[in-house]
Parts: C-alpha cells; structure tokens; sequence
C-alpha cells in the first residue's frame, strides 16, 4: 500500500464500524491496480485482489466522487454505492475509496412499515377508546357540533342544546360512564332533562 493511502485505512474502518454491518468500504491503489483495504467483506473480496474496472486515464479523472449509484454484489444484493477519488499532494489520483451500503434490510423495513402504516386500509378508530381523557374527548366533540352550527356555547337555546345531545349521542359520548353528569354542567340542564332528549333517539 502506498504511504500516502494509509491515513485513510482509519477512515474506512470508522465508516464500516458506524454502519456495521450492511456496509462494505473498498480502497484500491490506482497505480497498482489493486485492492490494498477492504473492511467487513460481504462482497467476498480479498486484499491483493485486481480492480474489477480498469480506470484509464487517470490524470484525466476531474471528479472527487462518483455516486451514488446502483449496483449488485457477487451474491446478489443490492447495494447502493459511492467512490471517492483519493489525490496526492499534486492533485494525481492515487487511490479509489468504494463505499457499498447493502440496501436490502432497509427496503425490507420500509415495505413493512409502508403496509403497516397504510391508512386506507385501517379500519375506523374508535375514538372514545383513543382521546387522550373522556372529559377532552367529549369537549372536542361539543366544539365540533358548535363549529357546524357557527355558534357559541353560551348562544345555545333550548332546541339548540337537545341538538347538540342528540349529535353527542351519535357520536357515542353517552356511552362513556358518569358523563350524564359533565353534560349537565356544561349546559346547565338537569340529568332528566338529558334523558328526555335521548329518548327520542333511543325510543
């Protein structure tokens, strides 16, 4: 290995060691034509091993990178890879650091995710079960109805608020225990009052 490429052999492991183990780093010499690194080897290459592309024209090589780009590996997977021309001091490239990330694990993960999170195929949540409390539950239900009807609380008349129970009741608020009770207080009704109303609705 050429002196000048020996400061990188660090770099290639700190690279392999934080993406380990679904990447592969690769350091040839361009002058020998050889590989002179190779860390965590799924590709089955060896130190000593010839380049598999032969670069001509070095000196007229102007890119410091190549990449990202797709490729295979000799077992078949796929892999997602970038190559970083290595110059010495007079700007001659000497060197080729190929970074190979196996991409397949992360496909993997992300089809599954994709299936799991997909909303059209999820049923209806049940909201009651899901609010954070019934009390902010049943508030953002009361404000959804006066949202509809373009009114405030305080405006409710009388038929406004057996509306308003009724909606509450087909959006399954009164099967929440105890919240006869909270409904009585926010509307200053009584609770034979509530159970007037529902019975209309209930029969």
């Amino acid at each position: 290995m050429k002196k000048e490429l020996k400061p990188y052999v660090a770099l290639c492991d700190a690279i392999t060691k934080l993406f380990y183990p679904n990447v592969e780093v690769v350091m040839h010499d361009l002058e020998a034509k050889k590989l002179v690194h190779i860390v965590n080897a799924f590709s089955k290459r060896r130190v000593g091993d010839a380049m598999i592309s032969e670069l001509k024209d070095l000196d007229g090589i102007k890119e410091n990178w190549v990449g990202p780009y797709d490729k295979t590996s000799s077992d078949g997977k796929r892999l997602k890879a970038v190559s970083i021309i290595v110059r010495d001091m007079e700007e001659k490239p000497i060197g080729m650091i190929c970074i190979n990330y196996n991409t397949e694990p992360i496909e993997t993960l992300f089809e599954s995710l994709k299936g799991f999170l997909h909303v059209n195929d999820s049923a209806p949540k049940p909201s009651v079960l899901f609010s954070q409390s019934w009390r902010e539950h049943t508030e953002e239900t009361i404000e959804k109805y006066l949202s509809s009807k373009n009114i405030a609380l305080s405006g409710l008349s009388s038929d406004d608020k057996k509306e308003l129970v009724i909606f509450l009741e087909s959006e399954g608020i009164f099967a929440i225990r105890n919240v006869v009770g909270y409904i009585c207080s926010v509307l200053n009704v009584s609770k034979a009052t509530i159970y007037n109303w529902l019975k209309v609705v209930r029969g």
